[in-house]
């Protein structure tokens, strides 16, 4: 498909043309390197506390892996696959639900909708930018010096000179294409090229029990691809509580994931049918295509760090302190390019909080307390730590739970699948955490996120009222659920 350019996509905040490039540096109070989250975060923070701005841009769209190649793509291709395939549709109507539906999805127009998605976002960054007085100039950055960047723009023989009195990095991050993957980004593929392969394959091998593997193994699951789950650890997502974990391998759309634990070394190789995988155990799994999604990589490598004295950690993301400082004090780093934990939601609070310590108008630190999303179908998201950080920590602890096919909203909207838990201290009553896999669950968690912060008890969600029926409801039936436990001394 050929996807036309945004009309803005060349348009420039500066005051010069290229007939008309200047000697000496462009200054700067602040310039940002970047226009992901974190970065447009630093950005309007900066421009808000009345400093002259510049945020550079060396790709042909604005907004980072965010919104191109990341969190809006698999979150509009996700919303789409629901929509297309009446994945909530047929749980209510069974066999009523027209068995025809899946012939009208194709990859072009998935494609179409992922590109509408993008335009709309592009504009609406833009004219945020122009709005706060942001300039942005396009091209690549690299250090010349702590306070100097140097800019080479497309079809541009000279670079221009940046100096700013502070600088932040949010480059981001990209996929790890190790040398040992025969990429073709048709056939082998990764998270980028994914998003740009030309059919919904029949079969699909993901390498990578991670997040985005788990998010896009269920999202062809529901499209009716077979899917071969390929993962080193033990268990999926193992981070999550492993109860819920457990629940989605359950819940996978039409039973169409074929989950693979500690599949141990494997070799790669690109046949003329597809993509085959040859695991050490001997086993050989074939599939249409293969979608690599073993981890990702910070964007540093043109950056020229070493220029202002920037430092990398061990696993290769740019080191900072709880200020977002890096090694060299007037420069700062966010977002993805820092690690842990990569998500477009804390990367917006790490730029407002940098840009804020950056320019010493308040020395705040990171929240401890925030919620994780993960999108797969169905949908999981918990906020505080899970039973078995609990019992590790030698809490005294009752698990509170509301399954959704008891929920009278699970049942009205389809959504029977799923449930909420509920982790409680059983001396204090204290919500020690909260994981949700189904409807709504990014959503409600919120309201549990609320009741962390401010240390409440189960009394909260007990004693007052939620509307009915509603996916929130869940909160207060879970916690009913575990003070009865209390109350009758189960475990």
């Amino acid at each position: 498909m050929r996807l036309e350019p945004e009309v803005s996509i060349n348009f420039l905040f500066l005051s010069f043309d290229k007939s008309q490039l200047p000697m000496t540096p462009l200054l700067y109070d602040f310039v940002i390197i970047g226009t992901g989250p974190a970065g447009l975060a630093a950005a309007m923070t900066a421009s808000n506390s009345g400093k002259k701005v510049l945020i550079l841009e060396k790709e042909g769209s604005l907004g980072g892996v965010c919104v191109n190649t990341g969190t809006f793509p698999s979150k509009t291709l996700r919303e789409a696959v629901l929509y297309l395939t009446g994945h909530l549709k047929r749980k209510v109507f069974e066999e009523d639900y027209c068995s025809t539906h899946d012939a009208e999805i194709s990859m072009e127009k998935l494609k179409q909708r992922l590109h509408n998605v993008r335009i709309q976002e592009h504009a609406i960054i833009t004219e945020q930018l122009e709005r706060n007085g942001i300039d942005i100039m396009r091209g690549n950055g690299r250090f010349l010096n702590r306070n100097t960047i140097a800019v080479s723009r497309l079809n541009e023989n000279k670079d221009i000179r940046i100096e700013g009195d502070r600088i932040l990095i949010a480059t981001g991050s990209q996929p790890r294409n190790p040398p040992y993957v025969p990429f073709d980004h048709e056939v082998i593929v990764d998270s980028t090229s994914i998003l740009n392969i030309n059919r919904i394959p029949k079969s699909l091998i993901i390498l990578g029990g991670g997040v985005i593997g788990s998010e896009y193994a269920t999202i062809f699951a529901a499209l009716g691809v077979k899917v071969t789950l390929l993962d080193r650890g033990d268990r999926l997502l193992k981070f999550l509580d492993r109860e819920i974990s457990g629940e989605l391998q359950e819940n996978f759309p039409k039973g169409n994931v074929d989950y693979i634990p500690q599949c141990g070394d494997f070799r790669i190789e690109r046949k003329s049918t597809g993509a085959q995988v040859t695991l050490t155990k001997g086993r050989v799994i074939t599939a249409d295509c293969l979608f690599f999604a073993l981890g990702r990589e910070a964007n540093t490598a043109t950056l020229s760090l070493e220029n202002a004295g920037i430092r990398l950690n061990e696993h290769h993301y740019i080191e900072v302190n709880e200020l977002y400082q890096t090694s060299t004090p007037n420069i700062y780093a966010v977002g993805d390019v820092i690690g842990w934990p990569s998500l477009a939601a804390t990367s917006i609070a790490q730029g407002r909080l940098a840009a804020l310590n950056a320019l010493k108008r308040r020395v705040e630190s990171f929240p401890k307390i925030f919620p994780f999303g993960i999108y797969t179908i169905p949908e999981i998201s918990y906020v505080g730590i899970t039973e078995e950080e609990a019992i590790d920590r030698g809490y005294k602890i009752v698990i509170g739970r509301c399954r959704y096919s008891e929920l009278p909203r699970g049942q009205i909207s389809g959504e029977r699948e799923g449930m909420l838990k509920m982790i409680v201290h059983r001396d204090t009553l204290e919500i020690l955490g909260v994981h949700i896999l189904g409807g709504g669950a990014t959503e409600v968690i919120h309201i549990a996120q609320m009741a962390l912060i401010h240390n409440a008890k189960i009394d909260i969600f007990i004693d007052n009222i939620f509307n009915y029926p509603t996916y929130s409801e869940a909160l207060k039936i879970a916690a009913l659920s575990a003070l009865n436990k209390i109350q009758n001394n189960h475990p």
